[in-house]
């Protein structure tokens, strides 16, 4: 800013109060000249004070050097300390036009205190190389810093996936036990009942390899991941972000087979399978939920629904993305993509929509 725009104004200013002043002046007997003297020194002091702040605000705001407004001080004749010896003024407030901005919160741009409680509900891609399945999950997000164009948060999550494919399983329990039943009935079967046993042929009573439904569930906790979040694009009320971290996989399979694993080709006399299924109560070990693919559990534990099947425990990392749509200050719609890399071939990714809360 030029001298001439400061000065001009402040010139213009200390005339207009001087010939406000001069009438009443004019206008006093002489014993009241004295008081009406001071007050007009109080008058010029409250000037020096306004001309003052205005200077040195507009010296701090690197609108005029410092000695350029130290000259303009004394040119004006107005006495004082010098003007980086004065308070700064506090600065003025910036307004975006136009658009209506996020609300300001406990760190900018954070939310009332920079928390997100999220819930996300889509699709996975199958682990154990298994069809694509559902896939469930929650999470918080909570503010740790502001970085170049964003902020960083914590996240915990935790989530459910789940799928099912029909595939064979072949059980070894059922291999074995064919043998015994076949030794049992013909001693002298030999080769034969060995070769029938472990193919599930001939008069072998029970099925080796059936069809099963192999169902596989992942519960998934996140207890240490990183969010960056962009919020460059907050005047348009959107936030892409990048996550990574470490998961814990909880992994728990079954394989159900239809019916009740008693072979209804086997060449095994009638009288002989009769008394089989009755001896095992019209289902063999070998039907219904499978432990392991192998045989099922006991009948008090089938009873009680205990699930039956196997399970582990496995570390990985997670890594993906997505993006955020700020419906309502409270309220976000967004899409979110996850990437799981965990040994023993439980990797996975997963994608889906994501609602979320802000407080």
């Amino acid at each position: 800013m030029s001298r001439s725009r400061i000065v001009s104004p402040l010139l213009l200013a200390a005339t207009f109060f001087t010939l406000g002043t001069l009438p009443s002046l004019a206008q006093t007997s002489p014993p009241d000249d004295s008081a009406k003297v001071r007050e007009l020194e109080d008058r010029v002091r409250r000037l020096e004070a306004m001309v003052q702040t205005l200077v040195a605000s507009e010296q701090r705001a690197g609108k005029i050097p410092e000695d350029q407004a130290n000259s303009m001080m004394a040119e004006l004749s107005i006495p004082g300390a010098p003007v980086s010896d004065l308070p700064a003024s506090a600065p003025a407030p910036t307004f975006d036009h136009g658009r209506k901005p996020l609300p300001q919160e406990l760190l900018p741009n954070l939310g009332k205190i920079g928390a997100t409680v999220s819930f996300t509900a889509g699709l996975n891609s199958g682990p154990f190389n298994l069809n694509n399945g559902s896939y469930f999950g929650g999470a918080v997000d909570l503010p740790l810093a502001l970085v170049p164009g964003g902020r960083l948060d914590y996240e915990i999550g935790i989530a459910l996936a789940q799928t099912s494919r029909t595939l064979p399983v072949t059980s070894g329990v059922a291999q074995v036990a064919n043998l015994t039943v076949l030794n049992a009935l013909n001693p002298t079967g030999g080769a034969t009942n060995v070769q029938a046993a472990l193919t599930g042929s001939g008069a072998a009573p029970f099925a080796v390899t059936a069809s099963a439904n192999w169902k596989a569930q992942v519960l998934q906790l996140t207890p240490f991941v990183l969010k960056y979040d962009l919020t460059t694009l907050d005047r348009y009320r959107i936030r892409p972000y990048a996550v990574v971290g470490l998961g814990t996989y909880v992994s728990l399979s079954s394989q159900n087979v239809a019916g009740s694993g008693l072979r209804s080709d086997s060449t095994l006399s009638a009288a002989n399978l009769n008394l089989l299924s009755t001896l095992l109560g019209g289902t063999s070990p070998f039907g219904g939920s499978l432990v392991a693919g192998q045989v099922a559990p006991a009948t008090q534990l089938a009873e009680r629904k205990l699930p039956a099947g196997q399970g582990g425990v496995d570390l990985g990392i997670h890594f993906g993305g997505g993006v955020e749509w700020r419906i309502t200050n409270l309220a976000s719609l967004g899409l979110d993509a996850r990437f799981n890399r965990v040994p023993d071939g439980l990797s996975y990714h997963t994608i889906g929509a994501r609602w979320g809360l802000h407080f």
